[in-house]
This record gives structure tokens, sequence and C-alpha cells, in this order.
């Protein structure tokens, strides 16, 4: 195996072990455990792209619709369990940002 790969395995084990990574881990299994969040976001999503579809077709988006999805994203965001998991996505994110950075830093001058 070439240094590279190997690097690169240990990298990932390390991000997998990173505290970013088991507070989003344990965030997922906090919502999972919360059947009606994780219903309300599959119906938050399928709202959202039921607008987006919509709009994106140039097709009006009934009153209706904007209220449900409205109504949806409250729920939501009123819930514990599904701040905590977005907050752990938003670092496990950055962490992830903050990696890709450093590699494309690293490759500019191979990339020139």
């Amino acid at each position: 195996m070439t240094d590279a790969i190997e690097l690169a395995q240990r990298l990932g084990k390390s991000i997998s072990e990173s505290t970013q990574a088991a507070n989003l881990r344990t965030a997922r299994e906090e919502m999972d455990k919360q059947g009606e969040i994780t219903q309300l976001l599959k119906d938050y999503q399928a709202q959202a792209e039921k607008v987006a579809k919509l709009e994106h077709e140039n097709k009006p988006v009934e009153v209706n619709d904007k209220h449900r999805l409205k109504e949806l994203h409250g729920k939501l965001v009123a819930s514990e369990v599904f701040k905590k998991f977005t907050a752990a996505q938003v670092e496990y994110i950055d962490l992830m940002r903050q990696v890709n950075e450093t590699l494309q830093k690293q490759l500019a001058e191979t990339e020139k």
C-alpha cells in the first residue's frame, strides 16, 4: 500500500474517532429513538421537495403548501433532539471543511 493510502486510512480513522463524529453519532441515535421527530423530518423534507419542484416548474405554490412547510419547520426547530442533531451536523461539517481546505492547500502546487 502506498504512503498516501495509508495516510488516508489514518485520516479517516482519526475523523471517525473525533469528538465531532462521536457527537453526530450520539445525536443521530437520539433522534432515531424519537420516531415522531424522524417522521417529522421526513414529512418536512417531502414538503420542501414538493414546494421546490413546483417553484422549479414555475407552477403556483398553494398557500396550504407554504403553511404546511412552515408548520413542519416550526415543529422541527422546537425539538431539542433536532436542535442537538443539527448542531452536531454543523460541527462535523465544519471539521470536514477544515480537513478539505488543508488538503486543497497541500495539493495546490500539484494542480498548477
